[in-house]
C-alpha cells in the first residue's frame, strides 16, 4: 500500500474543526455528546446549532418522493454540520450513521460573537472548503464516467482520512456498502461492483472486508483525472519496492532498537477520535512519540502486551460499555507507568494508585502528568 504525504494534503481534506479558533475548538470538543447507533438516522434538530462528528462515519443524503437517495457527503471525525444553515436558514440535510458514532451539538450563540469579524471569517473559510468539495462532486457527476467517478471518490476519502490519522498499515477502514457508494456516484450497485472489480483487476486498489488499500496511487489518479498529486511514495526516494507484478508497495517498517530510538514512546488508548487526535498533538508537541492511539480495548491490549512503551495514557470508559482496566493491569505487570483520563468518577481507579487527567484535557496538565510518569 502507498500513502500520500500529509504535508501535501489539500486544505479541503483537513477536518473542519481544525479551521476554527482554539477557543471554539475547545468548546466543541468539550461539549456533551450523544451516541448515534449504526443505521440510525438523525435530522440534527435545531438549525441554530453546530454539530461536530467526534467519532464514527455518517452520510448526509437527500431522498426523492419515489424513494431514490443521493448521498451528498460522507462525514468523518472532525467534520461539522450546520455551518451552511446559519446563512441559508434551511435545516441541514439528514444523515445516517454508517458506524456507531458520537456527535456533539452546541448552539452557535455559545460559540461566536456575531460582531466578531475574526469568527465570521473562520466560518467563511469552512463554507469555502465545503464549496470546493461541492464543485468537485459536480465535476465528477457531470463529466466523469463510472470508473473515473469511483476512483475520484476513493482518492478523496483516502485523502481526507489521511489528514485525520485514520489510515494505518492495513489501509483505511471504509465502512461503506456498495449501495452507499452507488448512491454517492449516481450509478447502480451492480455497476458499482463492476467498477470496483475492474480497479482491483488493474492492480490499483484492494477493497475487502471494509478495508481499502490503494496499491498504485499515481495510477488511480490517472484514472480519476485527479488534479492535485498527493505525493505518493515513489521508487528509491523512499525505498519503495516494485515487484514483478508492477504494483508499488511501501517498504516494510522496521522497529527501531532502544539505542536508535531517542523519543520516549507514550501509548494512548482513547475511543473518541477527536480527543485522541488532541492528545496525540499535545504529546507530539512535547517531543514524545505516540503509540496508537488505540480506539478499542482489544487494540489497547495488543499494544500494551507486545510494544516497547515508556508510559501510557488510558481513557477509562471505552465503547460498548468496556473499561480500560485490563490494559492497566497489563501495564502494571510490565512495570510501565500510566495515567488514566476521564470526565467521571470511578471507585475502581483508587486500586491502581495512578494519576488521573480530568477531561477536557489541557496541554499543561498532560505535560505535568507525563513528567511525573517518566521521571
Amino acid at each position: 500500500m502507498v500513502r500520500p504525504s500529509r504535508r501535501d494534503a489539500h486544505a479541503a481534506a483537513r477536518p473542519q474543526l481544525d479551521l476554527l479558533a482554539p477557543e471554539i475548538r475547545s468548546r466543541l470538543a468539550g461539549a456533551e455528546q450523544r451516541r448515534v447507533a449504526k443505521g440510525e438516522r438523525t435530522d440534527w434538530g435545531d438549525r441554530d446549532c453546530l454539530h461536530l462528528l467526534r467519532s464514527g462515519w455518517m452520510a448526509q443524503f437527500r431522498t426523492l418522493t419515489d424513494g431514490r437517495r443521493h448521498v451528498l457527503r460522507f462525514l468523518m471525525p472532525g467534520d461539522l454540520v450546520g455551518v451552511t444553515s446559519q446563512f441559508s436558514g434551511a435545516a441541514p440535510a439528514p444523515a445516517v450513521a454508517l458506524t456507531d458514532a458520537r456527535v456533539a451539538t452546541v448552539p452557535v450563540a455559545e460559540l461566536i460573537d456575531p460582531a466578531s469579524a475574526v469568527a465570521l471569517r473562520q466560518f467563511c473559510i469552512v463554507l469555502a472548503m465545503e464549496n470546493v468539495q461541492a464543485h468537485e462532486t459536480l465535476l465528477s457527476l457531470g463529466c466523469l464516467n463510472a470508473e473515473e467517478r469511483l476512483a475520484a471518490l476513493l482518492l478523496s476519502l483516502f485523502e481526507r482520512a489521511w489528514a485525520r490519522d485514520l489510515v494505518s498499515d492495513r489501509g483505511l477502514r471504509l465502512p461503506l456498502t456498495q449501495q452507499d457508494i452507488a448512491d454517492a456516484l449516481g450509478i447502480s450497485p451492480v455497476h458499482t461492483n463492476r467498477m470496483v472489480m475492474k480497479l482491483q483487476r488493474d492492480g490499483l486498489i484492494r477493497l475487502k472486508a471494509e478495508w481499502l488499500q490503494i496499491l498504485d496511487g499515481s495510477g488511480l489518479e490517472a484514472v480519476a483525472q485527479w488534479s492535485r498529486p498527493m505525493a505518493w511514495t515513489k521508487g528509491s526516494d523512499h525505498g519503495s519496492e516494485r515487484p514483478a507484478d508492477g504494483v508499488r508497495r511501501p517498504p516494510r517498517p522496521t522497529a527501531p532498537s532502544p539505542l536508535e530510538r531517542t523519543a520516549r514512546r507514550i501509548l494512548v488508548v482513547e475511543d473518541d477520535q477527536i480527543l485522541a487526535l488532541q492528545m496525540q498533538a499535545i504529546l507530539s508537541s512535547l517531543g514524545f512519540e505516540v503509540l496508537g492511539p488505540a480506539g478499542s480495548l482489544e487494540a489497547g491490549l495488543r499494544l500494551a502486551e507486545a510494544s516497547e512503551v515508556d508510559a501510557a495514557v488510558l481513557d477509562v470508559r471505552l465503547d460498548q460499555g468496556q473499561r480500560v482496566f485490563p490494559v492497566a493491569r497489563t501495564l502494571q505487570r510490565r512495570s510501565i507507568p500510566f495515567s488514566f483520563m476521564t470526565g467521571y468518577t470511578d471507585p475502581e481507579l483508587e486500586g491502581f494508585a495512578a494519576p488521573v487527567l480530568k477531561k477536557p484535557i489541557e496541554s499543561g496538565s498532560v505535560a505535568a502528568v507525563i513528567e511525573q510518569l517518566i521521571h
